[in-house]
């Protein structure tokens, strides 16, 4: 070979090299990895958190506060149980699910009481079968609609357990969950929620979240291209996670491309824009939903660390769940009584000028603030209540 295709081939090799790396290794380092990024302790913010631990108030993936009755609403698996069933990571083990399945926690927020517990009570499902009869969800994250004044729509994912005819669990390392949207009415200040529809679809296939429109159509995030298999262990590095669109009625859509690396927790924005962030990236894609039912970006919201979930308080600012070191959170995930991992909360406000990014808190040390996905603001006393899908806690944090 001679000196000048040697040279050309190093020169190929070079520029690809160097392609890659601007176009994919320079993000998953820096963003997603964190190589490099410096933290800050929890002392830097004005802000007194504290874990309230119960078994009845782990493993909460996500929250919603009810600001007419000043209720925060849970949805928990028990964290054990999360370990175990556990769709998203492939933990399948059906046999470690808590008897019962998970359950909506109402927490009365203005009341502590003695125990500092908010009056937690389970708000009891009514006219749902379950998988196997017996009743039981699996819910991951969920929506709320306020039908009138005295009722509100709970929209849940619903990582249910797949069976056969006889309902008879089938082998979940090989079909994955038969994941649904189930829908439930409760009249506020009642302690049971009535059974209103499922949403089964081909498209709702690993759903993660939902943001649920005025209509009654929705927005799902899928966060893997398939339930199970050789490819759905490369979407956090190739992409293919999308969001499905489903109407009032009749069929779901896939309503995005499908090249997301995890798309999680989505919300509807009071603007009424669409927000998707990626747990596998550094971004959150704002989209506006399309007369088609598809959705357009129209904007990206550069964070710079991958994202769980979003809310939006009642000033319209969206709250983020950012994962400051995405190696540390993977173990965390599976078992967070022997590995934990650092979180931090973003603030995210519109303004005239453009998409405002604020760090809110931040825990480098991991005292307080460990492996956390939803951040809910309460505008009214400016504390933040914030849980995790496999923490064993709910997070309290008082401003100064």
């Amino acid at each position: 070979m001679s000196s000048i295709q040697r040279n050309v081939r190093l020169g190929v090799v070079v520029l690809f090299l160097g392609v890659l790396y601007q176009s994919w290794l320079k993000e998953v380092l820096f963003e997603v990895i964190g190589v490099g990024r410096v933290l800050q302790p929890i002392e830097d913010f004005p802000y007194t958190c504290r874990r309230v631990k119960h078994e009845r108030l782990e493993a909460c993936e996500d929250l919603w506060l009810d600001e007419q009755d000043r209720v925060l609403y849970l949805a928990c698996a028990g964290t054990e149980s999360r370990i175990q069933w556990n769709p998203a990571i492939a933990s399948f083990n059906l046999s470690g699910r808590r008897p019962g399945g998970s359950e909506l926690i109402a927490l009365n927020i203005d009341s502590p009481g003695t125990d500092g517990l908010f009056g937690l009570h389970g708000i009891k499902p009514v006219g749902y079968d379950g998988a196997t009869g017996d009743g039981s969800l699996d819910m991951l994250g969920f929506d709320v609609q306020s039908v009138d004044a005295a009722t509100l729509r709970f929209w849940f994912v619903n990582h249910r357990p797949a069976v056969d005819a006889n309902k008879n669990y089938l082998d979940a390392s090989k079909v994955g969950a038969n994941s649904t949207i189930d829908v439930f009415d409760l009249k506020r200040g009642k302690d049971e929620m009535v059974h209103v529809k499922t949403v089964f679809d081909p498209e709702v296939k690993t759903p993660n979240n939902i943001a649920v429109f005025p209509d009654g159509s929705f927005v799902v995030t899928n966060d893997h291209s398939s339930k199970v298999g050789f490819r759905k262990d490369f979407d956090i590095y190739i992409g293919g996670g999308n969001a499905a669109y489903c109407p009032p009625s009749g069929p779901c859509k896939a309503a995005t491309h499908s090249k997301f690396r995890f798309p999680n927790g989505l919300v509807r924005g009071a603007d009424g824009l669409v927000y998707l962030p990626e747990s596998a990236g550094g971004s959150i894609h704002v989209m506006e939903l399309q007369e088609d039912g598809t959705l357009k970006e129209v904007d990206l919201i550069k964070i710079g660390m991958p994202l769980d979930n979003l809310s939006v308080d009642a000033n319209g600012d969206i709250w983020a769940s950012g994962l400051p070191k995405a190696l540390q959170a993977i173990p965390a995930a599976h078992n967070p009584f022997t590995a934990q991992a650092p979180t931090t909360v973003w603030r995210i406000s519109k303004t005239p000028e453009g998409y405002k990014t604020f760090k809110a808190l931040e825990d480098r040390d991991k005292k307080v603030l460990t492996q956390l996905s939803t951040i809910e603001h309460d505008v009214e006393t400016g504390r933040l209540f914030i849980v995790g899908p496999s923490a064993p806690w709910l997070i309290v944090c008082e401003p100064w």
